[in-house]
């Protein structure tokens, strides 16, 4: 075991102060109105050193609405980027990530109208290594990441709530191939159609909703 705890296998990744591209792509489990099933592309850069980690990416998905009141909507797409910094403390034993920055754009096109926001968000994460003594390969790797994103400049909807995501293995081991799995389950209400209307403005933001968004699907970093 290393100062740190951070463990001699985990080394070479942990710290390493370059960014390396990756590119993902995987279905979507998509509610808040959309069609139930979508692809998603992304792609970006992820830096895992000792006490740093940093994501920057840029990803699109073919959602499309099918219940928001303005039907027929056939065709949409959502546009993303998004980045996070992460700090990893250095006492003994602990492999915990705290989150202290952390930033996200995203628009929805469809059809007939445009919309979307900027949010900042915070949360942390821990890194997940099992193996049956400290000579031994790793029986089992794998990283949890918990933000709660915020609803920022989304006026329209103001969407905001915890967003979890898995990875496996964990992005601090030497590896290409990763499976990734992220749930956002988000509070909002209903859709602001005119802001100078103050009572239509108040009833659509007492109408609430809850809904969730999966995407599941594989990473390879370079």
């Amino acid at each position: 075991m290393q100062p740190g705890g951070i463990t001699i296998r985990e080394d070479p990744v942990s710290g390493r102060f370059i960014p390396t591209p990756f590119l993902y792509l995987g279905p979507s489990v998509m509610g808040g109105g959309y069609a139930v099933f979508a692809y998603r592309v992304e792609g970006g850069v992820n830096m895992e050193a000792t006490h740093v980690i940093f994501r920057a990416l840029a990803a699109y998905d073919n959602g499309h609405k099918v219940d928001d009141g303005d039907q027929p909507n056939p065709k949409g797409h959502d546009r993303y980027l998004e980045s996070g910094l992460y700090f990893r403390p250095a006492h003994p034993g602990w492999t915990r990530m705290f989150y202290f920055g952390g930033y996200r754009w995203s628009q929805l096109s469809t059809t007939n109208y445009t919309k979307g926001g900027s949010r900042y968000q915070i949360g942390g994460g821990y890194d997940l290594f099992v193996r049956s003594c400290e000579a031994c390969r790793r029986d089992l790797s794998m990283r949890i990441n918990l933000d709660w994103v915020t609803a920022g400049s989304d006026w329209q909807n103001g969407s905001h709530g915890p967003n979890v995501t898995f990875t496996w293995p964990s992005p601090r081991e030497k590896r290409h191939w990763f499976y990734r799995q992220e749930l956002g389950v988000y509070r909002f209400h209903q859709s602001i159609t005119e802001p100078t209307n103050v009572p239509l403005t108040q009833f659509q933001r007492s109408k609430k909703g809850l809904d969730s968004f999966l995407d599941f699907g594989m990473m390879y970093r370079f």
